[in-house]
């Protein structure tokens, strides 16, 4: 699979990845074969890219189902847009999008991030908070917290942006108190206004609005900053995953809680399922699988050896199992 932008879309390409409309609702699912006239249909939505099948057997799956993301979306656009029409929180149906996230998310086991998110522009501010819920959700899970702070996590991450429905553009660093005020006279528990609060707060105290620093900022603040960071720059494929992580990685201790940096990491790879790689042994392929906990060590599927001769059907080498190997470079052209 390999990002495309919608400009460079030609019919005959076969779809890799559902591609999800501005209000929840599937556009294209999985498998489709493009033709003219489904490349005309979605340049009338604002998406920068979508997933493209190159045809090889290599499958990235997402961390959650599309059924799953679908209705969070869809569910958390609908309690945002009531809300910024004046209307109370619907924290009943914020509660029922969190849980289906939180169950499906509890059910897998080593779960890890392979996908670049592609999300329709004017949508950003629904997907990056249902983005941010899912991610904190998953780092939370590495922390070993129990099922209810999960659900008040999940609650504080999918929030932590509501402020941006008060405050206008040029004033967004008001945001955060904003999201206070809101969410101090809505139903929500007490205990999801100190995360809002200090999820921009960093650990060396140069944070906003209070300038707090190390462990005087909420543990979920620490974890959703991370979480919205991750998120705000690898979405739409901004920037590639190595360098995202390498950014988090550089800043730890700086303006990231270095331990929740440390937990995060072994849930992400430098190296995402269906990236190209060459190895050191002058061997390439692509990459199949990922070891949670060694973002830099992936499972490549040889299909070329040292010689530069295709091998078929091509065989796997686990870099975690074989030490001496390592990755050289990252190849260009089409992934999975």
């Amino acid at each position: 699979m390999q990002i495309v932008s919608i400009d460079e879309l030609e019919p005959g390409m076969v779809l890799g990845k559902t591609i999800i409309g501005n209000q929840g609702q599937v556009l294209l699912r999985q498998g489709v074969t493009l033709t003219a006239g489904y490349i005309e249909y979605l340049k009338k939505y604002p998406f920068a890219a979508v997933y493209i099948s190159t045809g090889r057997d290599v499958v990235a799956e997402d961390i959650i189902s599309d059924e799953t993301r679908l209705q969070a979306i869809a569910g958390t656009r609908e309690v945002l847009s009531q809300v910024k029409g004046g209307a109370d929180l619907e924290i009943k149906k914020v509660n029922e999008v969190l849980i289906k996230v939180i169950d499906e998310l509890l059910l897998q086991d080593n779960v890890m991030i392979n996908l670049v998110d592609l999300r329709s522009f004017d949508e950003e501010l629904f997907s990056h908070s249902v983005n941010v819920a899912i991610l904190s959700v998953l780092l939370g899970i590495e922390y070993d917290y129990p099922r209810s702070d999960l659900r008040m996590l999940a609650l504080a991450a999918l929030l932590h942006d509501i402020g941006y429905l008060f405050v206008p553009e040029d004033q967004a660093r008001q945001h955060v108190e904003a999201g206070v005020e809101f969410l101090g006279k809505s139903s929500v528990e007490p205990a999801v206004l100190k995360p809002v609060l200090h999820h921009h707060e960093r650990w060396d105290g140069a944070g906003y609005p209070g300038r707090v620093e190390q462990t005087e900022i909420n543990e979920f603040a620490r974890i959703i900053h991370v979480a919205n960071v991750f998120d705000r720059l690898s979405a739409n494929n901004r920037y590639p995953m190595e360098e995202v992580i390498e950014y988090l990685m550089g800043k730890s201790g700086e303006i990231f809680d270095p331990e929740c940096i440390r937990r995060f990491i072994k849930c992400v790879s430098f190296y995402p399922v269906g990236t190209p790689v060459e190895l050191n042994t002058g061997e390439s392929g692509v990459v199949v699988g990922s070891n949670k906990g060694f973002p830099t060590r992936p499972v490549v599927r040889i299909e070329q050896n040292m010689y530069g001769h295709k091998v078929e059907p091509g065989y796997t080498v686990d870099l975690l199992q074989k030490m001496t190997y390592f990755v050289k470079r990252k190849l260009d052209g089409p992934s999975i």
